[in-house]
């Protein structure tokens, strides 16, 4: 993923907007439609948050600032989570949640291998940014979410 930035999750482009989903007809697809495009306004907000936060959003820095960060990432992400849980889901989104849910479970798993690397020291930390920055980008469940509706702002969960 060239010139996508991960951070703790990962953060990626903004999507401008709404999905870009091809459009289908009938009301369940407006409902998934409407679904996907809440989403996605709560990640189009989280971003730049996130990026303010983290300071650009760079896999590099120091475990210090890692740690100095870490409080407000994580009061952020966890007041998304909040915010995510009160949309409602359509029953013809479920596919799309069960996605987006994936993703999630990706991103938690991936800070805390982040957090236990920087707690056991600097080599760990060094490490564990240089494995993301080689596999976390090209993970299919980021794929999978893309594909689904949701935008690349979604990266910062």
């Amino acid at each position: 993923m060239a010139g996508t930035v991960l951070l703790a999750c990962s953060t990626g482009g903004r999507s401008g907007g709404p999905s870009t989903r091809a459009p289908s007809a009938g009301p369940s697809a407006a409902a998934v439609q409407r679904y996907l495009d809440a989403v996605n306004r709560l990640c189009d907000d989280l971003l730049p948050k996130v990026i303010k936060v983290t300071g650009g959003g760079s896999f590099d820095i120091s475990r210090r600032a890692f740690f100095a960060q870490l409080p407000e990432h994580s009061r952020l992400r966890a007041d998304f989570d909040r915010a995510l849980a009160r949309i409602p889901v359509p029953p013809a989104a479920r596919n799309e949640k069960r996605v987006l849910d994936a993703y999630i479970r990706f991103a938690n798993r991936l800070d805390a291998k982040r957090l236990h690397a920087a707690r056991a020291g600097p080599a760990p930390y060094a490490r564990e940014i240089r494995a993301e920055k080689r596999y976390a980008g090209d993970d299919p469940r980021i794929a999978a979410r893309r594909a689904a509706g949701f935008s690349d702002s979604c990266n910062a969960r």
